[in-house]
């Protein structure tokens, strides 16, 4: 034992010598750039080649390179020659020989001289030459790290462990629990070395950053962080075993990116709870506060140093969650359980679609002005007997209100309909769609989503719907659809307008019998909208976890504020309240859309029954009304979603969240959390700090 122990110090004061340091940190260099430099110039080489085959498929001379492909299934580029096998023919040219996917074209034609490196490299970094420099400088940062701060001991000691364990579960046939294991050991050395890193970052001499340090090394030895703290480490690189290895890979990604996001900050958000009302609580409960008081430390500085120091020890939680679900993201994208074309369009939607920033647009719907709506409102209610003793200007601002939202709604949904087919015709409805200039700049597919609603609504029924584009008959797509189902279109980026415009017309196949007339088809809010690539999965994923670090600091200083004048169960359960409230804010709104209080000239006021009816159901309108407008913003912003989903989620978004919930209501909980401190006058023996 002896002898370890005195081995374990020699090679401690070793790693601290400069010249090992200097050594250690020129062998990480070199053995970076030795294996990531041939992968950067083989996908720049790759990316070129994707980019020429592109051009002369869709270029000046287009028909005659499409029509050489179609015959021979060669693609000539710079005297290159790159072939498409014909068993994927009928997959990229339609039965009229045009060519309806030169993105797929391109992937299978670049599909051969991809796997001549992927013996040795992995696919995902092959393909993505801005993810493998991004890899590249945080392994060599990481690497450089464990050196200059002295854990490269450590370290060696828990790859040496994590080898032999996974070498064992190797050994025992436990294949699937091999990666599970090695991820469980690195991510736990990697959460060390951050907190490691931040506590010597949080030793500059500052009363903020002292109070800082103090929570993260308390934290650090507390059972019930380090509980969460384990249980999230352990989780991530488990959660991978979770998922149907038979289902198609868009759908394992999508599983995996909520399951994994979610499931951290939800852990995350109940550990900032608890932190945040427990460190002020109980120091305040065994008087350790007034130790604090008295350095002098200000009722200030002292709530915005308990604040910071959550919000660094979550930023390093984040860190590497982040890390570890983006690295499995880019690992699982190059699988499939498909096989031959249908592994390559699964691949296609996943790199186009799903792991990508889509912006979305709406077809621009005519906007009534509020003098035709209060001539229309004026109109009916004195067509009405019920308000015929009420003089126009005397009806209740209530009942105007919900008369103004029915109309608009009318005049909306109309515009959202397309009539029953007649007499052999289809029915006819027209959208026009702006602002499409980006699409058609970056020349990358547009997908079309719909979700129509028709009859009954049965999803068992299937009906028949057509798209035809810019009023050309000749690009007329027809498409099966079951009402309420979600589906999409694809269509090329050509179509779109000089101006930046796309006109769809919607056709209604659906014809009902002579005299009748149901089958009118329409799409709800949000139920028809053209998503385009807008820009990349990476920096999406990093302002999600931005906004999701938002978030945990508004838990954090509604906490710390909750228990300057609670104990810690009463400031838990205030907290906890008010974090649900937040998730459940936006369900209330929509619930409120519906949820009306019979109205005041209806109710009979001598009828105690019907009045408190009436009362119970206003108040409780009343009551979420107020939680809707203090906890909306909270639940609105709900990043991961748009992030499965593969929308943009912007810069912009991240900044108003920080400006909505960090600034005003994380800004406004610290501030009242000072003045409570202020006014209980904590610190006796302190002399006028503020």
């Amino acid at each position: 034992m002896n002898t370890g122990a005195g081995f374990y110090r020699n090679l401690q004061r070793l790693q601290e010598r400069i010249w090992i340091r200097v050594l250690l940190s020129v062998i990480a260099l070199g053995a970076c750039a030795g294996y990531f430099i041939p992968i950067l110039l083989f996908s720049y080489g790759a990316e070129r080649d994707q980019s020429a085959i592109y051009e002369v498929l869709t270029g000046t001379e287009a028909e005659t390179n499409q029509r050489k492909l179609r015959d021979t299934g060669k693609i000539y580029v710079d005297g290159r020659v790159f072939e498409v096998p014909p068993e994927f023919m009928p997959e990229i040219f339609d039965e009229e020989g045009t060519l309806t996917s030169p993105q797929l074209a391109v992937l299978i034609a670049m599909r051969p001289q991809v796997d001549s490196i992927l013996s040795w490299a992995p696919r995902w970094l092959v393909m993505q030459p801005s993810t493998t420099w991004t890899v590249m400088c945080l392994l060599l940062l990481w690497l450089w790290l464990i050196i200059w701060i002295g854990l490269f001991v450590p370290f060696l000691i828990t790859l040496v462990v994590t080898i032999v364990l996974y070498i064992l579960t190797g050994w025992m046939g436990l294949t699937d629990l091999q990666w599970a294991i090695a991820g469980i050991g690195l991510l736990t050395f990697t959460f060390l070395l951050l907190i490691r890193l931040l506590l010597m970052v949080l030793a500059w001499p500052n009363q903020i950053l002292a109070v800082a340090h103090t929570l993260i090394r308390e934290a650090s030895r507390t059972r019930l962080t380090l509980l969460f703290i384990i249980v999230i480490l352990i989780m991530l690189p488990l959660l991978p075993l979770t998922l149907d290895p038979e289902s198609h890979l868009r759908f394992q990604l999508q599983n995996f990116m909520s399951r994994s996001l979610e499931y951290t900050f939800a852990l995350a958000s109940i550990m900032t709870l608890l932190l945040a009302c427990g460190t002020v609580a109980f120091e305040i409960r065994d008087r350790h506060i007034w130790h604090v008081m008295t350095k002098p430390v200000g009722h200030i500085q002292y709530l915005i140093g308990k604040w910071l120091g959550i919000v660094l020890l979550n930023a390093c939680l984040l860190a590497v969650a982040g890390v570890s679900v983006f690295l499995y993201i880019q690992f699982l994208r190059t699988t499939s359980t498909s096989t031959g074309m249908a592994a390559n369009e699964d691949r296609f939607i996943v790199a186009q679609e799903l792991l990508a920033a889509r912006s979305e647009t709406r077809p621009t719907l005519q906007v009534l002005d509020e003098e035709t709506i209060r001539l229309e409102i004026d109109r009916a209610i004195s067509n009405d007997p019920a308000f015929a003793r009420w003089k126009q200007d005397e009806t209740l601002p209530m009942v105007r209100e919900k008369m103004r939202r029915d109309f608009v709604e009318t005049v909306e949904r109309s515009q959202r309909s397309i009539p029953p087919g007649r007499n052999g015709q289809p029915g006819v409805g027209t959208f026009l769609f702006e602002g499409l200039d980006v699409a058609a700049q970056k020349q990358t597919p547009i997908t079309l989503n719909y979700q129509f609603i028709t009859m009954a609504a049965d999803e068992h029924e299937r009906y028949v719907a057509g798209f035809m584009f810019n009023r050309d008959k000749e690009s007329v797509l027809l498409r099966e659809y079951i009402p309420t189902v979600p589906q999409v279109v694809r269509i090329p980026s050509s179509l779109i307008q000089p101006d930046g415009t796309l006109e769809v017309t919607i056709l209604n196949y659906f014809e009902p019998p002579p005299g009748r007339y149901y089958g009118q088809m329409f799409f709800e809010k949000g139920g028809l909208e053209l998503l385009y690539k807008a820009g990349g999965f990476d920096a999406n994923f990093v302002r999600v976890m931005l906004i999701l670090l938002i978030k945990l600091g508004v838990l954090a200083a509604l906490g710390v504020f909750f228990a300057t004048f609670l104990n810690f169960p009463v400031a838990c359960l205030t907290a906890f309240t008010i974090f649900i409230g937040g998730q459940m804010a936006p369900f209330l709104a929509s619930s409120l859309e519906v949820y009306w209080p019979e109205s005041t000239e209806k109710v009979d006021w001598q009828n105690v029954g019907q009045v408190v009816k009436w009362g119970f159901e206003s108040s409780i309108r009343g009551l979420a009304q107020a939680m809707v407008f203090m906890l909306g913003a909270f639940g609105e912003y709900h990043p991961v979603s748009l992030l499965v989903e593969g929308r943009l989620v912007s810069w912009k978004s991240v900044l108003t969240s920080f400006l909505r919930l960090e600034l005003i209501w994380g800004g406004l909980a610290l501030v009242l959390g000072w003045v409570v401190l202020r006014s209980r006058q904590l610190a006796i023996y302190s002399g006028g700090q503020g």
